[in-house]
């Protein structure tokens, strides 16, 4: 049986409640019962399992647990990374603090990605940070065409094919399956927000080169008619020059010491 492709893109992702097992299971096993039902050895209840099993937590462990679920996006690096920021906070305060930041784990995951991009040839390692902020503007990416010519429009003409896009980004951009044309969307949501949040000075001089703007020259209004051309014939403009005072011009000249006649 012969395939007429080369490769095969496949996504995988952890299903939501096999993920939600992992979470429940990687928290009960370090800060002890809290609750979740997991089949984790639970050890004594740590300073941060006592605060979040309390009646004052404001938010409960399984708020908690959902954030970590919904913004790891099926990704299992991406909620480790996240699960090991809540394990060294020590009490609800620090955890409501970072909430919104992304954990130091994830900023070395896409550091270091981005440092073997940079390290490839300078042709390729512009096509991909220029296609990672390109792709990062929008929650669903960027189609194929419109990429291409955002691309062409900084000098980057020799693309011939979303694959010439995909291959230098190094896994950072994945294509859409059921999208036609095809679109080109980051791996993981969290890239999004590393991108907006300037982490990276080489991804962030790339989008700032994409929303440069440019020069137009478009046609003027002009609110006077045109004179009528006359082909045929030869027309000079008068020129309104201040007029020389015209003086008397005596018929002889006046020698000095001549006396007038009476």
């Amino acid at each position: 049986l012969y395939e007429h492709y080369d490769h095969v893109n496949i996504r995988l992702s952890v299903p939501d409640y096999a993920m939600k097992k992992f979470i429940a299971w990687s928290l009960e096993r370090e800060h002890g019962d809290l609750g979740l039902g997991s089949a984790a050895r639970k050890p004594p209840p740590s300073p941060l399992g006592r605060s979040l099993t309390t009646g004052t937590a404001t938010r409960s462990i399984e708020k908690h647990a959902d954030d970590i679920l919904e913004f790891s996006y099926g990704h299992i690096g991406i909620a480790k990374a996240r699960l090991d920021m809540l394990h060294e906070m020590e009490s609800l305060e620090k955890l409501e603090m970072r909430r919104d930041q992304l954990p130091a784990n994830i900023i070395m995951i896409f550091d270091g990605g981005l440092r073997r991009i940079e390290a490839q040839y300078i042709s390729h390692r512009d096509i991909a940070l220029a296609a990672m902020a390109a792709s990062a503007e929008f929650d669903d990416g960027i189609s194929i065409p419109d990429l291409r010519a955002k691309l062409e429009d900084l000098g980057l003409i020799a693309i011939r094919s979303g694959e010439e896009i995909l291959e230098p980004t190094r896994g950072f951009l994945v294509a859409t399956i059921r999208d036609n044309p095809q679109r080109l969307t980051v791996f993981n949501q969290n890239l999004i927000y590393y991108v907006e949040q300037k982490y990276r000075r080489a991804i962030h001089r790339a989008s700032i080169q994409l929303n440069a703007p440019k020069a137009r020259f478009e046609p003027q209004n002009i609110a006077e008619a045109p004179t009528a051309v006359t082909p045929h014939k030869i027309s000079r403009s008068v020129t309104g020059l201040p007029q020389v005072p015209e003086h008397t011009h005596q018929a002889y000249i006046i020698r000095k010491g001549t006396r007038a006649w009476a």
